[in-house]
């Protein structure tokens, strides 16, 4: 008898000890909960379903207003072959216009004509939100009502199996459905952190432009009409593998361009690039996706250990295209660890169908 009542009560003792932790998880959970319906009641006023039709044929996707004049981000993969745009809001349905699009990054602007100012989304500020990071979507999967999508950031990928992406994009664990790609995803604080632009795994989790390039993208469109990619006429391989700590090198310098006549040399090590670190090829990626046209662009090299500066004036990429196609970093990358893919490529349809 005494064995059973020692025992009943370290049972007891037990439960007791493991109801506080519980108890603050729940109410974590419910915390949790109550900023995601929040997050979501005011942002699924901006987010709009973008409907396409082309040869009788009607493509849903999701973008979301980015100003009080009607002005839409969405996929470019979703309008760019498009007959006739139209937008559906709380504001009724709207045709819209393209006012350009990025196909390296995969976003599109729209136009609208609202009768009366929309609201809209603010572009979080600074840089990529860090691995486990909660983020809230609002998208319209199906023909279905708008609707959020809760996961975490996973990382940071410049590429996924063989597709390089033209900045790193933020992996993130969320269940997209068909007619979610171009959703925005939000912080904690109501900003965007990220465009979904692509699915996985059959849509159980997608990839980001981050919020930072999406701005980026998105400035270029509305005065140039396009993306000014800049090029500074350097090209840079991996010295051993990009998967160990190793060197990045300039491997070489494109004549009739600012690098030929800046002091760089073939061989020199790379360690920074407008203040940012580099250590693999994808930082020079994400450093020179960001560099303005027409702009120094400030270059740290190591030589005969020492440290040297050098200032280049990035130019736009010239029409042929040296070392690479129009999108191409301005330090092209010449060499890539980018292996054989043995599965299926990131999925980038858009749902499609009569509705």
């Amino acid at each position: 008898m005494t064995s059973r009542i020692s025992l009943f009560s370290a049972s007891v003792l037990l439960f007791a000890s493991s109801a506080i932790p519980c108890l603050a998880w729940q109410e974590s959970v419910a915390a949790l909960g109550s900023e995601v319906t929040r997050i979501f009641e005011v942002a699924q006023h901006s987010v709009v379903r973008v409907r396409v039709r082309s040869h009788s044929v009607d493509t849903v996707g999701t973008g979301f207003f980015i100003d009080a004049g009607g002005s839409v981000v969405t996929l470019t993969e979703l309008v760019g072959q498009g007959q006739e745009i139209r937008v559906e809001s709380e504001s009724g349905i709207l045709p819209a216009v393209l006012v350009g699009e990025d196909r390296r990054s995969g976003l599109a602007l729209l136009r609208t004509k609202p009768a009366r100012a929309t609201p809209f989304l603010h572009i979080a500020s600074g840089g990529e939100p860090p691995p486990g990071a909660f983020v809230v979507g609002v998208g319209y999967p199906f023909n279905l009502s708008v609707s959020p999508l809760v996961g975490v950031v996973l990382g940071l990928d410049r590429q996924f199996q063989d597709r390089l992406f033209c900045v790193s994009h933020l992996r993130v664990d969320v269940t997209v459905s068909p007619g979610e790609l171009g959703a925005p995803l939000l912080n904690l604080q109501g900003f965007v952190v990220g465009v979904v632009t692509a699915v996985v795994n059959e849509g159980r989790w997608a990839y980001a432009l981050p919020g930072r390039a999406a701005e980026r993208v998105i400035a270029d469109v509305r005065q140039h009409g396009r993306v000014r990619y800049a090029w500074a006429g350097v090209g840079v391989a991996m010295a051993g593998d990009d998967r160990t700590k190793s060197a990045v090198i300039i491997s070489r310098l494109f004549p009739d361009s600012s690098a030929k006549a800046s002091g760089l040399q073939e061989g020199d090590q790379l360690e920074r690039i407008n203040g940012r670190p580099i250590h693999h090829l994808a930082d020079v990626v994400d450093a020179s996706f960001y560099a303005p046209v027409g702009q120094p662009m400030k270059i740290a090299i190591f030589r005969n250990g020492k440290t040297k500066h050098f200032s280049l004036l990035a130019g736009e990429r010239p029409a042929d295209n040296p070392g690479g196609d129009s999108g191409t970093p301005a330090v092209t990358v010449e060499t890539s660890a980018a292996g054989s893919a043995t599965d299926a490529p990131v999925q980038k349809a858009v749902g499609t169908g009569p509705n």
